[in-house]
């Protein structure tokens, strides 16, 4: 008897603690009631609040969640089991591609990043001027990161992908008690998808509200040029992509450079294909499918010439004959690096304009270039 009143004297107090009594209780009760999910246009990631709380699950397969995180302020506060606690604001971030820069440049965050990797792959001017002073450091290939300088750095967390499940740097760095962030935003099949990034990078700033503000005014951007030229009958015909030892990439209809395309008021040949990524295509079916394309997009070349140097025969293509070709390399720094890979990530409202200039040239008469440029003759 006396075992079962204690039982229910204790049962009491934790009963009254639940309800709001003024004993200290964790913050963190039925956590997993979390609200909806806050994002708009990502398709790899989740993100929810509740009780100050921010719950970011990263999307793995079909199947599977690649990695849950839970954001508090405060190392005391309780979450649920399923995933890790991260205590934000991050203060040290290393980074291992550079499609993360212009995230972490727009939330004013650049002097927290302390390392990176592929830095001769590097175009921000900024970020290489802080490489060649050492204020950052280089840590090799992202695919061999050096562990001992990456030890040596001890950043709070690390932003990463993971491209196949089984991924033994990943693992082992986790191994070694590093904090992963997953980025997969190279997975997302819309470029606002991809832009919207910005948000699960901000997160871990504390400064979603930052992020919030930033990517509603990209995607007013990006929705009102699209918008702009929906409606306009003529829908010129758009080749994209190059070669590569004999095999021609071109995107798939689903992925985000059809959709730059479509957005743009384009007519692209394989819009109603549903791969998101690159279809291989031998010499023979490019010409077959893309030889009245008014504009080809994406060339490597800076001039006709070296077009036709590398396989004379595209020269049937009615973009090259008319020396409508572009490439994206506008903005390039001398090291082969260029922004369209970097910075264009989180700008798509500035890539879209790009292409709509070139594709209708009524609609943004006074435009200025940031990404494209034509090839010369």
């Amino acid at each position: 008897m006396v075992r079962l009143a204690v039982r229910c004297w204790i049962g009491c107090i934790v009963a009254l603690g639940l309800w709001g009594c003024n004993l200290p209780q964790p913050s963190a009760v039925l956590l997993n009631d979390f609200g909806e999910n806050e994002i708009a246009n990502a398709t790899g990631f989740t993100l929810q609040r509740k009780n100050g709380i921010v719950r970011i699950a990263v999307k793995g397969d079909s199947t599977n969640s690649l990695a849950t995180y839970y954001l508090v302020r405060d190392t005391a506060v309780a979450v649920p089991a399923d995933g890790k606690k991260v205590l934000v604001p991050i203060k040290r971030m290393v980074t291992t591609s550079t499609t993360h820069y212009e995230p972490i440049i727009l939330l004013n965050e650049l002097p927290s990043l302390v390392g990176t990797c592929n830095p001769e792959r590097t175009y921000n001017p900024i970020i290489c001027s802080a490489l060649a002073k050492k204020q950052i450091k280089g840590l090799g290939d992202s695919f061999t990161i050096n562990r001992e300088q990456l030890l040596e750095l001890a950043p709070d967390a690390v932003l990463a992908s993971r491209y196949a499940a089984a991924d033994p740097l990943i693992d082992a760095l986790e191994q070694a008690g590093f904090l992963i962030l997953f980025n997969q935003e190279w997975q997302e099949s819309t470029l606002l998808g991809r832009a919207e990034w910005l948000k699960f990078i901000a997160a871990f700033y504390d400064k979603l509200p930052m992020a919030d503000s930033i990517y509603a005014s990209i995607a007013a951007n990006f929705h009102q040029l699209q918008s702009s030229v929906a409606d306009l009958p003529e829908k010129p015909k758009v080749m994209s992509g190059c070669g590569f030892h004999g095999t021609w990439y071109v995107p798939g209809g689903r992925s985000y450079m059809a959709d730059l395309y479509l957005s743009a008021g384009a007519s692209y040949a394989y819009s109603s294909d549903t791969h998101t990524g690159s279809l291989p295509l031998n010499l023979e079916t490019l010409l077959s499918d893309f030889s009245d394309a008014d504009y080809w997009f994406g060339a490597q070349e800076n001039t006709i010439n070296e077009v036709l140097a590398v396989e004379p025969r595209v020269a049937a293509i009615k973009a090259v004959k008319n020396r409508l070709v572009y490439n994206y390399n506008r903005r390039s720094g001398k090291n082969g690096s260029t922004d369209f890979w970097e910075g264009a990530v989180s700008h798509p409202d500035w890539l879209l304009a790009d292409v709509i200039a070139v594709l209708h040239p009524d609609m943004l008469p006074n435009h200025q270039f940031v990404y494209l440029q034509q090839v010369t003759h």
